[in-house]
């Protein structure tokens, strides 16, 4: 047989799925889950270099619209989020940072999160909205509701066209001028696919505000999210009633801690390789292992770090220590 043909990439998928073949059989002689997990974490995570110093630009005289949206059990940990994102766009860009919250988030959490702003970055600011009761009677499953609180945006900014929005169980490696200006057209939505087939994780988004509100998909989302129970309740009702109106993003701008399935299902295009590795927009500490519970995994250490800028490091430090 004649592999000459065969395409640089395909070579490196087989070589990545013997790579795990041979690590799922040495970690099946290792008693211990939690050997497994770093074993497996070591030789199959996709290892990316954060901290490469991006080209200089002047810096953008306009504000950058940027939200989140979190109770009180996500609080601490957005101001992480921001913080990151503060420290990696000194001297590049600021932001208008808006917060969707409830009344869990205490005045003295917002005046630190204010205040850690107005440390980082005099020139960005930070508003906090109140969460609407408009998907009270969604269904949600064992979720909270915070997880609407993203689909709140059209109604709660009317004086917004676009706004990036960012889950808090993130760090920033870059800042976000690319996306500053991004031309939406008629897409409602703009992110990263999770899986193959064009499903988006709703962990970074840019949401077409003024074209949501214009074709009534809020209205959509309030009537779809009371009629059906999705696994995944807003990142469902966000694939299932934008489809075909998403503008898919390159993976660096949400990096999932556990991509490396993804990079072997093909998602990865081999010329990206190198901007991925080395200019990571946002890392995504997705699913059940956070910095905040172990600083034993890959790039945990990293969200320690930019924690340390937060007036809440000591707090969390003592509760991860018991």
């Amino acid at each position: 047989m004649n592999y000459t043909h065969i395409p640089f990439y395909r070579w490196r998928l087989l070589i990545e799925r013997i790579k795990g073949l041979m690590v799922n059989i040495v970690c099946g002689f290792i008693p211990s889950k939690k050997y497994r997990i770093l074993v497996r974490e070591y030789f199959l995570l996709y290892r990316i270099c954060p901290g490469h110093p991006p080209l200089p630009v002047k810096k953008r005289l306009q504000p950058i619209n940027l939200a989140f949206g979190f109770n009180l059990g996500f609080a601490r940990q957005t101001g992480v989020a921001i913080a990151s994102l503060l420290a990696n766009s000194k001297n590049r860009c600021a932001y208008n940072i808006y917060c969707v919250v409830d009344n869990s988030v205490t005045p003295e959490l917002r005046d630190s999160l204010a205040g850690l702003v107005k440390t980082l970055d005099h020139d960005s600011s930070i508003t906090f909205l109140e969460a609407n009761r408009d998907f009270d009677q969604s269904l949600r499953g064992s979720w909270s509701l915070g997880v609407y609180y993203r689909l709140m945006l059209p109604a709660l900014l009317p004086e917004l066209d676009n706004i990036i929005y960012a889950d808090g169980d993130v760090i920033f490696c870059r800042d976000l001028l690319e996306l500053a200006d991004l031309d939406m057209g008629e897409h409602l939505v703009a992110g990263v696919q999770e899986k193959p087939g064009g499903y988006i994780n709703s962990g970074f988004l840019v949401l077409n505000l003024a074209q949501i509100r214009q074709e009534k998909t809020y209205e959509v989302w309030l009537e779809t999210s009371r009629r059906k129970q999705y696994a995944y309740p807003d990142q469902d009702l966000l694939n299932v009633t934008c489809q075909d109106r998403i503008l898919y993003l390159p993976i660096k701008y949400n990096f999932l801690r556990t991509y490396y399935m993804i990079y072997r299902r093909g998602l990865i295009h081999p010329y990206d390789h190198h901007d991925l590795k080395y200019n990571t927009v946002m890392l995504h500490y997705f699913g059940g292992l956070k910095p905040w519970h172990s600083t034993r995994y890959y790039l945990h250490d990293l969200w320690w770090k930019y924690a340390r800028l937060t007036p809440f490091y000591e707090d969390m430090l003592a509760k991860l220590k018991t």
